[in-house]
């Protein structure tokens, strides 16, 4: 008689079972997880009355990869663009019931007598709220449609970001109680942070383009081995560089749900997931000890009210913080009380590190179910509890909620401010840890590589060379236009003076961080100082700043890295227009206005090149009517004359940076017509002679164009065609008004406004 290995008996043992009361589980209406954890149980050691698994090593490995697969999948469900579009009351809220949970849980922990390491890993547990179980909720109660129930979904994504970091934190810290330094925590906090964005940044790039290019390759068997082994690939490099498996699987997960065949991805590691997830939850309910329940009835209770009444209180908070009003919050509140899924995945991390006590694992999942069972109760008294608390509160309280509630109490100046120090951070942030990438490579790596392996003379040199190629893309990009968002830095700069000196100080800041990898490169790989260090700083600066091929590649690289992350929402959104709308997307984006030069303007005498609309203000000249003559689309040596009327073409945002110069800088110009959109003025157009109207046309890149691999600048479609390039659309991501250094590319689709005589010379050759 063949021998089979243990861990088929066991897998089929564990399926089994798992597959009868699942069943049984969906019959009553019960959430599956449950029937998992009891089909571990009675497969388990803790219930004799049944035969048990013969070897639980391997299935705690099996669960280990049920684990990796259920962060993987989530964060296949997860998008950045969601995460964008969650808006601030999910962050806020969040963080308020987060930390709200982790002080109640340690101190909960704590009065109970446990230690610290026991106390920190219940605060996180307590924290985390069961999407699985509010989903059911919602659907059994019919909630869904309701308003309060879109603000709870948000929170439950920020949730899912914050437990990945949490559960990195946590084991951080169980490192820490080992002997580590607050400073070495500190440190570890910040090396997390620092391969947090530069996977995201080079995974953004590179994994959806790699998907987007073996598209046409890959069948169903491929596509899920090469997805598989992504997300392997990336447990591995995490739990190598000592970050948790669940980490790589996740931000793996994330980065593959940005490709363009992202759903069929996720539909075909469903089931991958489900078996192993089911093998997690069953190891989970292997853990409950009913001795063990009896005898921490006490913390068992203790913990389902801290549980209830804190996510009730700090959730309802964290909402009403927010700016939502007391209805909504307390909807939401109510329907946060439990705790599920993620909390069993903290504790199997704990038990994993070997810094939290046994006892821990049966006392979670004995809290998960109970209040898994009183989560429709909390959901359905929110309404009574809200309407007793508007009896409840004084006068005044209801009043005073009411006012912070207001949506319009934030001014237009701090939400330009919030914006553009938020944008600054954030792009100072992923541009100085690409920055900073780049430098330790180059110095730990490759001149050791070129030094002491292939033994190259002048190694240091073509070292730094490398360096500074790669840097110089980055290096434009830390200081192009001044700003992390040059439309917001525009607008307060012309809005105020007082805006001047902070702008400042922040563009200083960007120079500094430039200036300092620069030298870095000069006294750390040529071992440089000094006054040669200096000038050799200011002529790369130069070459940097004023080299249009430096500008173009980063033009391509943010291009390429922008449609990765928007691309598959901005194609679900066009397709949710009709034909006509999603073809003419400019058409209200774009606007135009006409100003009239007065006979004291500092215009009067100067060149368009020297005046530069593009680079100070972001719009284009698309017409200068002088009393001699109109010219269309005119050139840099157009010279703007006393009587002249100039027709500018823009977004709405740099129409308002223009109409903020002239009042700012006194350019004694008035605005004599507009901002009309360009499908208004088109119309408008339409009443004129047949060559005296405006028409917009789209040209695709082929491969055959002439072209693919120039830029809008070498191309000189202004005098070739007699248009203006107005948009461009790279995939269903669209540009307006591109940057003159942009490169095109194949299957760009690009839209230019002109006349006939544009038409005229498209027919002549034969692009139309």
């Amino acid at each position: 008689m063949a021998h089979l290995p243990t861990i088929v008996t066991d897998l089929a043992m564990i399926l089994l079972v798992a597959g009868i009361t699942t069943i049984l589980f969906k019959k009553i209406n019960q959430p599956l997880v449950l029937g998992y954890i009891i089909a571990g149980f009675l497969t388990g050691p803790n219930f004799p009355f049944f035969p048990t698994i013969a070897d639980n090593t391997n299935v705690q490995a099996w669960s280990e990869i049920g684990v990796i697969f259920l962060l993987f999948a989530l964060g296949l469900e997860f998008s950045f663009y969601k995460l964008k579009s969650v808006g601030s009351t999910a962050f806020i809220a969040t963080a308020v019931e987060i930390f709200g949970m982790l002080a109640v849980g340690y101190a909960a922990g704590t009065l109970l007598g446990w230690n610290h390491m026991d106390s920190l890993f219940l605060g996180g547990m307590l924290s985390m709220s069961s999407t699985t179980i509010i989903i059911k909720a919602f659907d059994d109660l019919k909630l869904r449609s309701k308003s309060f129930t879109e603000v709870v979904f948000g929170i439950l994504i920020v949730e899912d970001i914050a437990g990945i970091v949490m559960m990195v934190m946590l084991s951080t810290m169980a490192v820490a109680s080992a002997g580590v330094s607050s400073l070495e925590l500190l440190m570890g906090i910040g090396r997390l942070g620092f391969f947090l964005i530069l996977w995201f940044v080079l995974g953004m790039y590179l994994v959806p383009s790699f998907f987007k290019w073996a598209q046409d390759l890959m069948n169903e068997e491929t596509l899920v081995v090469a997805s598989v082994g992504l997300c392997l690939g990336m447990v591995v490099l995490a739990t190598h560089l000592g970050f948790s498996s669940a980490l790589g699987a996740f931000i793996m997960g994330s980065l593959i749900a940005e490709a363009p065949n992202a759903e069929k991805i996720e539909h075909l590691v469903a089931p991958i997931k489900d078996l192993f997830g089911a093998i997690f939850f069953v190891s989970v309910g292997m853990m409950v000890n009913p001795a063990l329940l009896v005898e921490h009835w006490l913390p068992i209770l203790v913990l389902v009210i801290a549980t209830i009444l804190g996510k009730l209180f700090f959730s309802t908070a964290g909402v009403l913080a927010s700016g939502h009003s007391l209805n909504t919050s307390t909807h939401c509140g109510f329907s946060l009380a439990q705790i599920g899924e993620f909390s069993f995945i903290i504790a199997s991390l704990g038990m994993g590190l070997g810094v939290i006590s046994d006892f821990i694992y049966p006392i979670i999942v004995a809290v998960s179910v109970i209040t898994t069972f009183t989560t429709p109760f909390c959901i359905m008294s929110a309404e009574p509890c809200y309407q007793w608390m508007r009896k409840a509160l004084p006068a005044k309280a209801m009043a005073w909620l009411d006012r912070y509630t207001d949506d319009g109490s934030e001014t237009a100046k701090d939400s330009l401010w919030r914006d553009y120090i938020g944008s600054y951070v954030m792009q100072m942030a992923v541009y100085t840890t690409l920055l900073l990438a780049i430098a330790m490579g180059a110095n730990m790596y490759l001149l050791p590589y070129l030094q002491d392996t292939l033994q190259l003379p002048y190694a240091k040199w073509l070292t730094a060379a490398a360096t500074l190629l790669v840097m110089a893309p980055l290096l434009r990009a830390v200081v192009i236009n001044g700003s992390g968002s040059s439309e917001t830095f525009s607008i307060l700069w012309f809005k105020r003076r007082a805006n001047h000196i902070p702008l400042l100080i922040l563009l200083f800041g960007k120079v500094l961080v430039a200036s300092a990898f620069l030298y870095f490169v000069f006294s750390n790989i040529l071992n440089l100082h000094g006054l040669v260090a200096c000038l050799g700083i200011v002529i790369v600066a130069y070459v940097i700043y004023s080299s249009d091929w430096i500008m173009g590649e980063y033009l391509r690289i943010e291009s390429r890295f922008l449609v990765n992350l928007n691309e598959k929402h901005m194609r679900k959104h066009r397709e949710s227009l009709g034909e006509q709308e999603s073809q003419s997307w400019f058409d209200e984006t774009l606007q135009l206005a006409t100003y009239s030069v007065s006979d004291s303007s500092p215009f009067i005498g100067k060149t368009l090149i020297e005046l530069n609309f593009r680079k100070f203000y972001g719009c284009n000249i698309l017409q200068i009517v002088t009393p001699e003559k109109t010219v269309d689309m005119p050139g840099g040596k157009e010279v703007v004359v006393t009587g002249s009327k100039l027709l500018l073409i823009g977004t709405a945002d740099q129409i308002r940076i223009f109409d903020g110069a002239i009042r700012q800088l006194h350019l004694d110009l008035h605005r004599s017509s507009g901002p009309v959109t360009l499908r208004q003025f088109m119309l408008d157009s339409h009443n004129n002679q047949e060559e005296q109207q405006f028409l917009s046309l789209a040209i695709t890149v082929d491969k055959h164009s002439h072209l693919l691999g120039t830029t809008i600048k070498a191309a000189d479609l202004r005098h070739k065609w007699n248009c203006l390039v107005i948009g461009l659309e790279r995939g269903a991501f669209t540009i307006t008004n591109p940057n003159v250094s942009l490169v095109f590319e194949e299957n760009d689709l690009l839209w230019v406004l002109g006349k006939q005589k544009m038409i005229n010379a498209l027919i002549r050759e034969e692009i139309l």
